[in-house]
């Protein structure tokens, strides 16, 4: 089944996150993959997997991910912060990663 194989490739690790309180303070927890939940603000280093969509609102210069099993591209596809244009379609937007 195609979905088996996505959450294959996810990330399995737990990820450091950052969540808001209930009170409005800042939250740094370990979480696991099955635990994010949209809002969640996620740190990854070198080499680690996308443990689920997410928007990038900050990377270092250079930023590039592996969507091979995604698109079919067999070269890593640059990514960076900036903003899309409503009209970008998620695949080609250059501030998501899968």
């Amino acid at each position: 089944d195609a979905m088996e194989a996505m959450q294959k490739m996810q990330g399995d690790k737990p990820v450091r996150t950052v969540r808001m309180g209930a009170d409005g303070t800042r939250l740094d927890q370990e979480k696991d993959v099955v635990n994010l939940v949209p809002g969640d603000v996620i740190f990854l280093e070198a080499g680690d997997r996308i443990p689920a969509d997410v928007r990038i609102l900050y990377c270092t210069d250079g930023m590039e991910v592996d969507n091979s099993a995604l698109t079919g591209e067999s070269m890593p596809e640059p990514r960076n912060p900036n903003t899309e244009k409503p009209s970008q379609p998620p695949t080609e937007a250059r501030n998501l990663a899968f």
